[in-house]
Parts: C-alpha cells; structure tokens; sequence
C-alpha cells in the first residue's frame, strides 16, 4: 500500500488553523494571517518567510493587500495566481461591508445609534483612527472611509484629500468616529481645530457635518451632544452663503442630539 505524503509543514499550518477555530482570526499576528492565506495558493511550500519578507517591503499588511498586481509578482515566491489572490480581498472585504449594510439597512439617527454601530462593527485600536462615514438624507450608511493615525498621539488628515472622500450625489451628512485608544473620551484643542476645519469643507461642498463621536474602551464623547456642532453652525453661517443643496441637506438629515 502506497504511504500518503504529507509535507513538512503541514502540522505547523494545522496548528494555525486550529488557534483560529479555537480563538479567530484576531489570535494570530499579522504575519501569521498572511502566512495562512499565503497557503491556499501555495500549497507546498513553507510561507511564513514569504509573509515576512512581504510586510517587510509593503511596510505593514494591508500595504501589501493594497500593493500593485505586477509589482507583487516581482517577489519571488509569488505568482499570478497568488499576486490575484492578495489584490482581490480588499475588494472582497468592501463588498462584504457594504452588501451587509445593505442588508440590515443601517441608519444613524442619533449618538446612541453611533455609538452602538460603532462598537458592532469596529475595534479600539493600539493606535488612533479616524473613521469617515457618509449618510444619505434618510441617515443611511451610504460610505465608510478609515484613516490610521499617524501615531497614538494624533491623526494627520489631508483636507484635500477629505474632500475627495466625501464627494458623492447621494452623500449628504456626515459622522466622524474617533478612537482615543490611551486616553480619555474628551476632545483635545487639535480635535476641535480639525473638526472645525472638516466642517467647514462639509459647508463648502453642501454637506452637513452631523457629528464627531470619540470613543476610547469605556466611555464616548459626542461634539453634537456638548452642543459644539450647533457653535460651528452659528459661527459659519455668517461666512458662507450656503447653496440650496446645503440648506435642504441640513433639514433632511434628522439626527436627535438628545437621544445619548
């Protein structure tokens, strides 16, 4: 009878497998998910040097889900089928987030519901996000946008760059989701600047800026909440002359500042 051959790596990807099913994915670091999924198209060969020398040129593993298809083939190791394979799971991850809020029609009414979503559907982190999320006039989820931070101090964001984010004929309100991973859920002077700058682009391009929720492991802080929304909307009011499409939009988004 023949003997069944069994590589020399299969009991170290078994035990892999196995940490997930016991713990999930969220047990193995970051090399040793792309190791794994490095396995499925290369069946044969021991991965986990490839996943390093990969986080190692892209700089971090998303870089490398988001690198070029031509240039991933570059990396010996790594042939068209596995260079598809990394570039269409971003892809598939969008699709998964947004057929999902399709599905359970998700709508932001309020801090409350925020909060609540926010804590379903994302992570506190070591480091500071800023997570982007754009309404339609009935405060449906409509786009989600997250930008990393810098450091665990605080969030660079190119306004230039927002503005391109929110650009969209459905998008008319916004909501900004701030983690404070190492400190507490209160805005510094920074936070307030930004928020008043991120505001005044959602004036410009005629769309109303709803709320900034920052969230650390226990406890929230809602800018609409402590009424300093209400303060920028004053304040620009006399700056600008809002188009019409700004005026209906301010009516339409219904958001209940009370409701905490």
């Amino acid at each position: 009878m023949k003997k069944e051959f069994k590589h020399k790596h299969a009991g170290h990807r078994q035990r892999l497998k196995d940490k997930v099913r016991i713990n999930g994915l969220k047990s193995l670091s970051m090399h040793e998910v792309l190791e794994l999924l490095l396995t499925y198209t290369i069946p044969q060969k021991d991965t986990n040097a490839l996943a390093h020398e990969l986080i190692d040129k892209y700089n971090g593993f998303s870089n490398v889900l988001e690198a070029d298809y031509l240039d991933l083939t570059t990396t010996k190791g790594v042939g068209d089928e596995t260079a598809l394979f990394l570039t269409m799971l971003p892809e598939v991850f969008e699709l998964y987030k947004k057929f999902k809020q399709d599905k359970l029609d998700i709508r932001l009414n309020c801090p409350r519901d925020c909060v609540e979503y926010f804590r379903e559907n994302y992570e506190i982190h070591s480091k500071e996000f800023l997570y982007v999320v754009g309404l339609n006039n009935m405060n449906k989820i409509v786009k989600t946008f997250e930008i990393e931070g810098v450091n665990d101090v605080n969030i660079k964001i190119g306004l230039k760059d927002f503005a391109q984010m929110i650009t969209s004929k459905v998008l008319t309100g916004i909501i900004l989701f701030h983690t404070h991973p190492n400190g507490k859920a209160y805005p510094s002077e920074e936070d307030i600047e930004t928020t008043r700058k991120i505001f005044d682009i959602c004036s410009i391009m005629g769309v109303s800026l709803l709320d900034h929720i920052i969230l650390n492991e226990d406890n929230y802080y809602s800018f609409g909440c402590e009424g300093l929304i209400g303060q920028m909307r004053q304040k620009y009011a006399n700056l600008y002359s809002f188009n019409k499409k700004q005026e209906v939009n301010l009516q339409q988004n219904k958001y209940d500042y009370s409701i905490k």
